[in-house]
């Protein structure tokens, strides 16, 4: 039995709290979850690169899960990042996302390997064949060296029918070729902010926001609004918010997303070196837009 769709228009990348000695920061999570739960937002991916994933050791991402299924309970669905260099350790956590009853896994393809086709499709067969959950494969060929190519997702995806939907952060030519090959029911989704109304006027369902973190309830919005056609109103709202985006774009988006959500509560603390915490200015930066009241 095919397990329902998980993978919604709108969810958020959720950074990974550590504390102040680089800790995995159980607290944190569920003060974060908390925050995002009042919020509405209906659903979180957990251990993706905002999460810091490949910065964790593969019983730290495991623990995150189960800790975040706890603190979520049933509230929101949970997405888990898988990707890992090699296929036992990617094996190990769709396993752990199955046992902690995550409602769906984001695989993404190993850094740095530059694998073939061939091998990808092989490292997907052995995740899929561990798990009935529902997966997302995540194409990001600019961090990994790695392009999946429309044939391979196919193939696999006749193979695989739990394999539901792409996160496509190469070509986003490819979102209208995919759903026409897919149909409605196969989801593509972006994850570059900036590009969310570019990309959902290319045919992309939506997107897994990093910088919904600090604009929870105002990127649901957007998406909202181009999902009910209305271009203008939505362009209008982005709008408002590129400013700020900007400038967090230019201070590093971890780094001043964990900054502003530990200035306004949430027991988040730091990135794991070798990011770094933010200088005297650059706090002051985004004090000010925060005084201003543009951002939570």
């Amino acid at each position: 039995m095919i397990k329902q769709n998980p993978f919604v228009p709108y969810s958020i990348a959720m950074v990974t709290p550590f504390d102040d000695k680089e800790n995995l920061w159980l607290s944190g999570i569920y003060s974060l979850i908390d925050y995002y739960k009042k919020n509405h937002v209906p659903a979180l991916l957990i251990s993706g690169s905002t999460g810091e994933q490949h910065s964790m050791s593969i019983e730290e991402r495991i623990t995150l899960y189960r800790e975040a299924r706890l603190a979520g309970k049933e509230d929101l669905l949970l997405i888990g990042g898988v990707a890992a260099v090699r296929t036992s350790d990617a094996i190990r956590l769709a396993e752990a996302a199955q046992r902690e009853n995550l409602d769906g896994i984001m695989l993404g393809f190993p850094p740095y390997l530059r694998m073939s086709q061939r091998e990808a499709a092989e490292y997907v067969k052995k995740v899929c064949a561990v798990t009935d959950l529902p997966i997302m494969l995540y194409n990001n060929p600019s961090r990994t060296g790695f392009n999946l190519e429309l044939t391979t997702l196919y193939d696999l995806v006749e193979y695989y029918p739990q394999i539901q939907a792409l996160k496509e952060a190469g070509d986003p030519s490819n979102a209208p070729l995919v759903k026409s090959k897919l149909g409605p029911s196969f989801s593509v989704l972006t994850g570059f902010d900036l590009q969310l109304l570019d990309n959902m006027q290319n045919g992309y369902d939506g997107i897994t926001s990093i910088i919904g973190n600090i604009f929870p309830k105002e990127m649901q919005q957007i998406v909202q609004l181009v999902k009910a056609n209305e271009w203008k109103r939505a362009e209008e709202q982005f709008s408002k918010l590129l400013p700020t985006i900007h400038t967090i774009l230019e201070i590093g988006i971890l780094r001043a997303i964990k900054y502003v959500l530990t200035e306004n509560g949430m027991e988040v603390g730091i990135c794991r070196e070798p990011l770094s915490t933010l200088s005297t200015q650059e706090k002051g930066t985004l004090r000010n837009i925060f005084n201003k009241g543009e951002v939570l």
